[in-house]
């Protein structure tokens, strides 16, 4: 997931963020109510956790709009993508649900509010029985720049990691599915800004808690551009 930027600079167009269920980003990006101009302190955001990502990061001295404005571009360049999950944890060593984005002078900003232990807002997801181990829930990636070829992993946390009160390291998270090169569907969808989007069915294992999913989605280049959203997530019966 990384190279050199003479080659990455023409391909910076924003590339896409997570919908359904809805990453953190655009989840607080796309509420009318959260104000992320004014008052500069923050105040005007009504949503508590996109408050306290927006906060984080302006006490950080970094520009707290940032990881609002850019939703579509939590990136990161792993060109050693091929070597499988070491590539990717070493790319991405903390601020998992921020790409790793936490420095402002470095190419993809300060993000680091969207990594932060809050209680964040789920998507919610009947399950229909505790008995249930895994459920199918469909993926919908807003896609404002498509690629392929590509291929996607998908992350959840573990049982019994409280994600309001910790910060989440990947020995916080498990593997499940991957899936390879889906093809863009052509559409309209509510709270996506392009006219692209990926969607796929997903089995995910069933937590009776308040979870995260983490999804990955990594072209296949010589860049090896890569692009991580989470998104929160309730089973309830």
């Amino acid at each position: 997931m990384c190279c050199q930027s003479v080659i990455y600079v023409s391909n910076v167009y924003g590339h896409g963020y997570l919908i359904s269920p809805i990453a953190r980003q655009a989840r607080c990006k796309n509420n009318p109510k959260n104000s992320i101009w004014w008052p500069t302190d923050g105040t005007g955001i009504q949503d508590l956790d996109c408050r306290a990502a927006f906060q984080y990061v302006k006490n950080r001295g970094s520009d707290p709009t940032y990881q609002f404005t850019q939703l579509n571009e939590f990136a990161v360049l792993i060109p050693q993508y091929q070597s499988g999950y070491s590539a990717l944890t070493q790319a991405v060593p903390n601020n998992l649900c921020s790409a790793g984005a936490s420095t402002p002078s470095a190419q993809f900003g300060d993000k680091s509010g969207m990594s932060i232990a809050t209680k964040w807002t789920p998507t919610q997801y009947k399950i229909g029985s505790t008995s249930n181990t895994s459920m199918d829930i469909t993926v919908t990636f807003c896609a404002t720049a498509t690629h392929n070829p590509s291929f996607w992993e998908f992350y959840i946390t573990k049982q019994g990691v409280n994600t309001a009160t910790k910060v989440l390291t990947w020995n916080d998270f498990e593997f499940f599915q991957s899936i390879n090169n889906v093809a863009p569907t052509t559409g309209t969808w509510a709270g996506c800004t392009a006219s692209k989007a990926y969607i796929m069915k997903i089995k995910v294992p069933v937590r009776l808690t308040a979870a995260t999913l983490l999804a990955r989605w990594q072209r296949i280049d010589s860049v090896g551009e890569c692009f991580i959203n989470c998104s929160d997530i309730q089973m309830i019966v």
